[in-house]
């Protein structure tokens, strides 16, 4: 029965969002040059939505297996985990391999199979770098793999469903189609 909302900060609300929690600090990299540029513009933006100007979470996930684990992505390009509802965040900027600096995390998921298992979709498109990136980590992000060999997946990755029944089946949705591994 808990939602979660995600600004720069997490927000958290236990009765249908009649009122919120704030559970983090700023989770993104508060880059001022970003953040002045839109703040400048007097809410005009190049897409006008000011999402070129970042630092906002764009994805949460709870783990549906463990109580208190929540991973949490932003568009400019931090990954962070916390095991204990909160209280605590691990960064996990320039840790994983081959990730792109300042890239855009649109999806994270909580594995339902293994609550130390998440997978990381990550896109830098906005930047000309359309290869695909999907990370996951089996052991809460001490170790990382990428899923993706842009040889035989085309297109940026925009989204990865996990099946709920069987684990090793993996579906990607990429800019040129679906994916599936199994």
């Amino acid at each position: 029965k808990t939602i979660y909302l995600g600004s720069q900060f997490v927000h958290k609300s236990t009765d249908k969002g009649v009122t919120w929690e704030k559970i983090s600090p700023d989770l993104t990299t508060n880059d001022s040059v970003n953040i002045k540029a839109f703040q400048n513009s007097g809410g005009i933006t190049l897409d006008i939505t000011g999402a070129e100007t970042h630092c906002t979470i764009i994805t949460i996930s709870p783990s549906a297996k463990e109580q208190g684990t929540i991973w949490i992505g932003t568009d400019d390009g931090n990954v962070q985990l916390t095991r204990d509802g909160g209280k605590s965040w691990t960064s996990f900027r320039g840790k994983i391999p081959r990730m792109p600096l300042s890239s855009w995390v649109p999806q994270i998921t909580a594995s339902r199979h293994n609550a130390a298992e998440a997978f990381v979709v990550v896109n830098d498109y906005r930047r000309g770098d359309f290869k695909p990136y999907i990370f996951r980590t089996t052991d809460y992000g001490k170790t990382w793999t990428n899923m993706v060999d842009e040889k035989k997946v085309k297109g940026y990755a925009l989204c990865m469903v996990q099946d709920p029944v069987d684990p090793n089946l993996i579906f990607v949705g990429t800019e040129n189609g679906l994916w599936i591994s199994l």
